[in-house]
């Protein structure tokens, strides 16, 4: 299985936005878009998409879909910064699909990635905003059997 993290694109600051409701910036959407446009450009074909309900996730999510033709995401909880990244594991296992998105945020994703690659709690992959990373895994995302492909950091993408 193909995992292809994505840290959701710049997001606006400020008081008047409650956390969960804070939207990409314009920027935040050039580089969503730029990460579909990638996604095209060298033939990865997603099958499956997982988004975090943060509207940040959700519309990085739409631009990369408009850009990549990729599938339309379905929304799981297991991808906010507080959940259990056990959990999202759990979800993959029951998928069949070979090249699955996960678009959420940090300190999740990072700690997802340093999970499935055998990390130890000391250490981990720290994921930007707009960063790609593809770790592969056997048929079951399983802790400690995943290898880091790449990681695409912000703005590679960009081209």
């Amino acid at each position: 299985m193909y995992l292809y993290f994505l840290r959701h694109g710049e997001a606006l600051e400020g008081a008047q936005f409650h956390d969960s409701e804070r939207p990409l910036s314009n920027l935040g959407l050039r580089q969503a878009a730029a990460v579909g446009r990638f996604l095209r450009e060298h033939e990865i074909h997603i099958e499956h998409v997982f988004c975090s309900p943060l509207l940040r996730a959700q519309q990085t999510a739409e631009a990369v879909q408009r850009e990549a033709g990729s599938v339309a995401a379905q929304t799981t909880e297991h991808l906010t910064s507080s959940s259990d990244p056990h959990l999202i594991l759990l979800e993959l296992r029951t998928l069949s699909s070979e090249h699955v998105l996960l678009i959420g945020h940090e300190p999740h994703l990072g700690k997802t990635i340093s999970l499935l690659l055998g990390i130890s709690d000391r250490s981990r992959v720290e994921m930007k905003t707009s960063s790609l990373a593809c770790v592969t895994t056997a048929a079951e995302p399983t802790p400690g059997r995943g290898t880091l492909r790449w990681l695409l950091p912000t703005g590679v993408t960009l081209g």
